[in-house]
């Protein structure tokens, strides 16, 4: 099988062309969006679609999708200058799968919980001394 770029699939297949240049509108969109953004929110959310003169944007947590709703309309209406025909914002946050639990990848040997345990014993200062007992319950429970 011969390789070819994408786009040349795009000119073969009329679905997958139409595919093609709605994905890239959105993501025009989404840089035309992203540069009107104050500070570092354009790195925490992404345009979705347009929906009827509605522009849906996925925000990664609740706080950024505050922000983006204080935004609305000045966001919207410069966008609509520009040529996008929207009239309002709509902001919904993604859910974050939960993250695995990390696997322990040290373990200490018995002759280092040995000397942790002894150290524990002898340490005066109690914050230091707790925190070695919290080691040690980790690394023996």
């Amino acid at each position: 099988m011969s390789s070819q770029l994408f786009s040349h699939f795009g000119k073969k297949d009329q679905q997958l062309a139409d595919l093609t240049a709605a994905a890239q509108a959105i993501l025009t969109l989404d840089r035309a969006f992203k540069r009107l953004l104050p500070g570092r929110l354009a790195e925490q959310c992404q345009v979705a679609c347009v929906r009827a003169g509605e522009l849906v944007v996925f925000a990664h947590n609740s706080t950024v999708a505050a922000r983006l709703r204080l935004l609305g309309n000045s966001v919207v209406a410069p966008l609509a200058r520009q040529g996008y025909p929207l009239a309002t914002l709509r902001v919904k946050v993604l859910p974050t799968p939960p993250r695995k639990p990390r696997q322990k990848s040290f373990a200490l040997s018995d002759a280092g919980i040995d000397a942790f345990a002894r150290a524990a014993d002898e340490v005066r200062n109690p914050v230091v001394k707790d925190a070695l007992k919290r080691l040690l319950r980790h690394h023996k429970g």
